[in-house]
């Protein structure tokens, strides 16, 4: 095994110079030593030893990313190709700015920062807070945080609070007016279960102020159905929707690009034409939308701006702490595709 101070000796320099190297403490090395140690420690393929550095005072170089996900015994949260892309588009924005991800499931605010708190983790960054974890999060953490797609109140934003989420209101409102233009007033809302808390609550409120301003009646207790979590149990679900009341809806409004295609691929086998026998839209514009057939009408939201962002905030916060306030809504983007029809000539 290669060490700091068999590299020293190669190069001819101290291990304090190597160390500084391997740290990235530029300002203690001159640039030719510098260039020297690094190509040292390239051609011997030093791996620096983590336990050593997370030990150290220097800190660890890791931002954990954390999926705030109280069902994770239940589900595989990472087959929505949504966290695929953005725990992949964080990792990248982690590495570019020098630092490792470490990628966790808990539904605990508490294990959470138990983790961050044994690998002395530098920032993390949450996914997916519930309000009420959101707050405990900020209340408690001692180190900086910056959340993705989180909805907390006003006081809890004005004690230092990042945020970088979407317009989830206006993108739900714009796809359900769209189909309003086309002419479909039965139109059902599916969601990821029944309770509806931050994101999809957002966007079902979006959909209702639609319809309501179209003049359109929405009962949630008849038009809005909270799709089970476990895939199998969804199944069997939908296919009981689908023979029964689904019948009664020209067009179905999805959360998720995810759960759209699973449930048009579902209507597909149960001999419903898609958009002649039911119009559907999705949420997120991800492969999923391009690759399902027809291509879904879906509401696009920018991952990687998303990401971006989250690590931009974060890394302020990391190197110059301010408590810093920073609510983001990006912008959405209806995409027209073949999963919708227009009601108009009938």
């Amino acid at each position: 095994m290669v060490t700091i101070k068999k590299i020293a000796e190669m190069v001819g320099v101290s291990p304090t110079t190597v160390s500084n190297v391997i740290h990235g403490r530029k300002n203690k090395v001159s640039e030719e030593n510098y260039k020297k140690v690094k190509e040292a420690l390239n051609q011997a393929n030093y791996v620096s030893n983590m336990s050593g550095r997370i030990l150290s005072q220097n800190g660890s170089k890791i931002i954990g990313v954390i999926l705030n996900y109280s069902r994770r015994s239940e589900v595989n949260v990472v087959s929505d190709p949504f966290y695929n892309q953005i725990i992949g588009y964080l990792e990248e924005q982690i590495r570019m700015n020098g630092y490792y991800m470490m990628l966790y499931t808990s539904g605990s605010v508490q294990e959470s920062l138990n983790l961050a708190s044994a690998w002395k983790i530098e920032g993390l960054v949450i996914l997916g807070a519930l309000p009420a974890d959101a707050e405990k999060f900020s209340q408690v953490a001692q180190m900086p945080i910056a959340f993705i797609d989180t909805y907390v109140d006003e006081p809890v934003m004005k004690k230092g609070f990042i945020n970088v989420g979407l317009q989830d209101y206006e993108g739900c409102y714009d796809v359900t007016n769209y189909l309003i233009h086309l002419g479909h007033k039965n139109i059902g809302f599916c969601a990821d279960g029944n309770q509806l808390i931050g994101v999809d609550e957002q966007r079902l409120s979006g959909f209702n102020q639609a319809m309501a301003d179209a003049g359109i009646k929405f009962d949630q207790e008849k038009d809005f159905f909270g799709l089970p979590y476990k895939v199998h149990e969804r199944h069997d679900y939908l296919t009981q929707l689908i023979k029964t009341r689904f019948k009664s809806y020209t067009a179905l409004v999805f959360t998720s690009d995810y759960l759209a295609v699973d449930a048009l691929n579902l209507l597909q086998d149960n001999h419903f034409r898609i958009p002649e026998d039911m119009s559907i839209t999705g949420f997120d514009h991800n492969i999923f939308s391009e690759q399902s057939r027809p291509k879904l009408t879906t509401v696009e939201q920018n991952v990687k701006e998303k990401a971006q962002l989250t690590i931009y905030y974060l890394m302020q916060e990391i190197h110059q702490p301010k408590a810093q306030i920073a609510n983001i809504k990006l912008k959405t983007k209806l995409i027209i595709q073949e999963s919708t029809r227009s009601l108009e000539n009938e």
